[in-house]
């Protein structure tokens, strides 16, 4: 290493230097200038960059927040990473719909849930229920059943539920089993096609009755362990024709009728106990289950399988992890059961034979209600403690209102769903939850490296009150687990609760540093459940922090000889260590010190006097990465 201990030069790539004056210091760290194409948005400042929260509609999913796509257009900024609030409507972020607890029927849990003729019923156990509109309660039992049921349908005006050893039938007021019919019909599945009604046995056993189950011919049987089979439905084959297909556990069969088989489908399937469970048809597609994924399956259709689940992405936190156990279909969205308690029997092995069979709990976590409408998913309702099970559900029109039913927890719960007009905050009678929260993905600049420093942090928030408020937190740099509540002199508690434009100056106006930020929303209304908090947008205005890139210029003097160097040779050197791809040593005084970096030559002009005595006077910069 070369030592300068003179004032007035320089020991670069190993050469001394002498100097015109003094080595001055910049900082070469900087942005390009923005670029504006359209009109002017809240991003479009030169100096701060912006980060808007307005649009969710993209839904539930994403922890780690893209800003933009290899295109470099925006990415995930329409994701939240988890929300129970209402967030499918631009521009506004309001609390979710209010969920109807109509009790229990009776001691049992709801098993299925069914409309027929305007009414709706509840199987629970072995006894079977009718909601009352009028005084909101269930009645007392119609009627008792073999077994709880696991499936129903409606043919030909009569109600049937499989029951497993037999079934049902409800016409009119009167109820039959299928013994007193004609003969016992096992069954956990039942659908109708074709004007005849269809039933499958937990062997895989298919048969058919042309006469409202009285007799019944078999048709195709599976080869599959009994035990395998999870769901039945009808949906659309690649010719466009309605066909019968078979759930199991393993993947998706479809019935040939004509040749009394089952046909195995492309959509095949890890083993999974939940498979398949509760698949059946929306619009012009089928959406199969397999634990936390969800299949659209289009036969004919390039892709003739879709994933659209509910583990994409992030998935969802963990609490909320389970396995869909049922689809449901309504006019404008598709509703995913989630059960987050998973409890399945499953054989106990010691010593490689069969000891016992024990029901096992996968998951203690909160079940949930899920909305899919393109393009993302959203909540609907979460249990309200954990392990409670969800078991059934229905959308359906009984009593002349459109409503989501299902079971949870031994209860059975409704929620009311829109015809007319879909935005909540347009319809005076719409009733809301009480509470709710969003989480924001982290948010990085596009740069998990890079610092920022977050100025202030604003939004616009409508129907705002002393009941209906919200509370805003962040959280910095990867800590999933503390959060800070933002507080000014206008909310000194942190409660939102005046309508109009708010700003919160972080840290006092002195700028919060972050490498990645998130936030928590938490929305309140009070005892008027038509009444709810309105959030428009909120803006995070923060600037972006370089890394410092120190350079140095100095002027150097190849105009005469030094230290035992001829001009010319000065200048040689210099031209050579300007042409080095790799960095080199770059030494000078300052004050009683000296200094020493790694270097490249970034600039490099000057005017040179040529002949045999080759001098002259150069300006470089020095860049140190």
């Amino acid at each position: 290493m070369t030592s300068v201990y003179r004032r007035n030069e320089i020991s670069l790539f190993g050469t001394y230097f002498p100097l015109v004056g003094p080595v001055s210091v910049l900082d070469a760290a900087e942005f390009a200038n923005k670029q504006v194409i359209g009109d002017y948005t809240k991003d479009s400042e030169r100096i701060g960059s912006s980060w808007i929260m307005s649009d969710a509609r993209g839904g539930i999913g994403i922890k780690d927040m893209r800003e933009y796509g290899p295109d470099g257009r925006p990415l995930d900024v329409d994701r939240v990473w988890w929300s129970t609030s209402e967030i499918n409507y631009n521009g506004h972020h309001t609390l979710p719909i209010r969920v109807a607890d109509t009790g229990a029927p009776s001691s049992a849990a709801p098993a299925l849930l069914i409309e027929y003729n305007n009414a709706m019923y509840a199987f629970t156990g072995t006894t079977v229920h009718l909601w009352a509109e009028g005084t909101a309660e269930w009645g007392s039992s119609l009627n008792t059943q073999p077994a709880p049921p696991t499936s129903g349908v409606v043919h030909k005006g009569k109600l049937y539920a499989a029951c497993d050893t037999d079934f049902v039938r409800l016409a009119g007021a009167t109820w039959t089993d299928g013994d007193t019919l004609g003969t016992a019909q096992p069954c956990q599945f039942m659908v109708e096609w074709q004007d005849k009604l269809f039933t499958l046995d937990s062997t895989g056993q298919l048969d058919y009755s042309v006469d409202e189950g009285v007799t019944w011919e078999p048709n195709a049987k599976s080869n599959l362990p009994t035990g395998s089979f999870t769901s039945m439905y009808t949906s659309r084959d690649a010719s466009d024709n309605v066909v019968i297909y078979m759930g199991t556990k393993s993947g998706l069969y479809v019935l040939d009728f004509e040749a009394g088989a089952w046909r195995e489908t492309e959509l095949k399937l890890p083993f999974h106990d939940h498979a398949c469970k509760g698949a059946g048809a929306h619009f012009d597609a089928a959406y199969v289950p397999s634990g936390m994924s969800l299949y659209k399956h289009q036969p004919g259709r390039n892709p003739g399988v879709d994933f659209v689940g509910l583990d994409a992405d992030f998935g969802v936190p963990g609490a909320y992890n389970g396995s869909i156990i049922k689809i449901l279909s309504s006019l404008n969205a598709l509703f995913a059961m989630v059960d987050a308690t998973a409890a399945v029997e499953r054989d106990v092995y010691a010593s490689g034979t069969v000891s016992t069979t024990a029901t096992i709990d996968d998951n203690e976590g909160y079940s949930a209600v899920f909305r899919w409408r393109n393009p993302g998913w959203s909540v609907v309702h979460l249990s309200t403690a954990a392990a409670e099970a969800i078991v059934t559900g229905v959308v359906a029109s009984a009593d002349d209102n459109y409503r989501l039913w299902f079971g949870m927890d031994g209860k059975v719960w409704y929620i009311p769903l829109q015809i007319t007009v879909q935005n909540p905050l347009e319809v005076s009678t719409y009733e809301f939850g009480a509470s709710s929260e969003t989480l924001t993905p982290w948010f990085d600049k596009d740069n998990s490296v890079a610092e920022a420093v977050g100025v202030r942090i604003n939004g616009l928030y409508e129907n705002m009150s002393s009941d209906e408020y919200a509370k805003l937190y962040y959280g910095l740099d990867g800590d999933d687990d503390t959060w800070t509540l933002l507080t000014n002199t206008d909310f000194p508690d942190g409660k939102i609760d005046v309508s109009g434009e708010v700003e919160f100056d972080l840290e006092e106006g002195a700028g919060l540093a972050f490498k990645s930020v998130r936030f928590k929303e938490e929305l309140f209304r009070g005892s008027t459940t038509t009444k709810a908090p309105d959030r428009r947008w909120l803006r995070l205005y923060y600037l972006k922090l370089l890394t410092p890139a120190y350079s140095w210029g100095v002027r150097v003097d190849c105009s005469r000889n030094y230290r035992f160097k001829s001009a010319r040779v000065l200048g040689d050197l210099l031209r050579t260590a300007n042409a080095t791809q790799t960095l080199g040593q770059f030494n000078f005084k300052q004050g009683s010190a000296s200094e020493i970096h790694r270097v490249k030559i970034g600039e490099f002009k000057g005017v040179e006097v040529g002949g045999v005595e080759q001098k002259g006077i150069f300006d470089i910069q020095l860049v140190a990465p």
